[in-house]
């Protein structure tokens, strides 16, 4: 059995895919078995050994240059052929210490908001003009049943677009976990437009996932759709002493399993008081029964349902239309 070692040199990197190390392997006697390449930053002990394969007679892997923190940083590679013998290195096959600089990917940048149009006054000549802006807001109020229009824009580091990349639209909010909602196109200057329906509160996250030459970017930003539920009196008109029925069911539904805490509101001293609570059904529906028992003289009560944030509820803080009630009292 040959005690020969193999030979080993990392090959140049690629232009076209910067992140893939290849390391060269000769052993002409009984072939390469397999290897690890590791790498470490300058100037520090420990090395990490990188997910190696082998390719023939090569040993590839590759750099994720997106999880490890920028800087300068070394290579080694060893190599073990059939007859179990090794070797390593540390050099390139023209005899160069192996070092690389991170990044090895263009920086991306992901620039992501709801749009807004604002009107601002200007200068010119001795007179006002106004000219309309469009800002890009990171969270946004959506009503239920609405839209959100959001735009974008994805760049290099130099701030010039990215054309033709695929940006991924991910949803998640507290009754669901993060999945995929869309995939957009960006457009020659690297800009993209995307219409959110205001179905439930949720983060939206906008994922460039990167390519060979270019690194990945994400960005989130945060929609908030109230809750909603339909109030209703059966009498409008009562006598003090008399009871009415106020009901109402979600309309930005499903409901919790446990149902939804409902609030029931009176407008007293300029301010809204809670006087009474209950909760849902499984199908959103709500009642509350209330009766009179102070009112002097005539008196008009307005009521308000509200609906509070709860943590398996995918909605913001809502609630419902204004009632009135005429009570007629002693």
């Amino acid at each position: 059995m040959t005690r020969e070692p193999p030979q080993l040199g990392f090959e140049p990197s690629s232009t076209t895919d910067p992140t893939l190390v290849s390391v060269r392997v000769t052993d002409a006697v009984s072939g390469l078995a397999g290897g690890t390449i590791e790498m470490s930053p300058i100037g520090s002990d420990p090395w990490q050994a990188l997910p190696t394969q082998k390719d023939g007679s090569r040993l590839l892997a590759r750099i994720d240059d997106a999880a490890l923190p920028a800087g300068a940083y070394q290579l080694r590679a060893r190599a073990v052929d059939q007859a179990g013998n090794e070797a390593s290195t540390d050099r390139r096959l023209d005899g160069q210490l192996v070092s690389l600089a991170l990044p090895l990917r263009i920086e991306s940048r992901l620039h992501v908001g709801f749009q807004r149009v604002r009107t601002v006054r200007e200068r010119r000549n001795r007179q006002s003009v106004r000219r309309h802006i469009t800002v890009l807001k990171p969270r946004a109020r959506v009503v239920s049943g609405g839209h959100a229009r959001i735009v974008g824009r994805l760049l290099n580091r130099d701030g010039q677009g990215i054309a033709g990349a695929e940006v991924r639209v991910m949803s998640a909010s507290v009754a669901s976990p993060e999945q995929l909602a869309a995939a957009i196109q960006t457009d020659g200057n690297g800009r993209f437009r995307y219409r959110a329906a205001g179905s439930t509160s949720r983060t939206l996250r906008f994922v460039y996932a990167g390519s060979p030459l270019v690194l990945p970017a994400d960005r989130a930003i945060e929609m908030s759709v109230p809750a909603r539920t339909s109030l209703r009196v059966n009498r409008r008109r009562v006598l003090n002493g008399q009871a009415v029925a106020f009901s109402g069911r979600l309309t930005t539904r499903p409901a919790p399993g446990g149902g939804k805490l409902v609030e029931l509101q009176a407008r007293l001293t300029n301010r809204w008081q809670t006087f009474r609570t209950t909760r849902t059904d499984a199908g959103g529906r709500w009642t509350i029964p209330y009766r009179f028992k102070r009112t002097r003289g005539v008196q008009e009560f307005r009521f308000r349902a509200r609906l509070p944030r709860e943590g398996n509820y995918p909605f913001a803080r809502g609630g419902s239309r204004v009632v009135a009630v005429r009570v007629r009292g002693l």
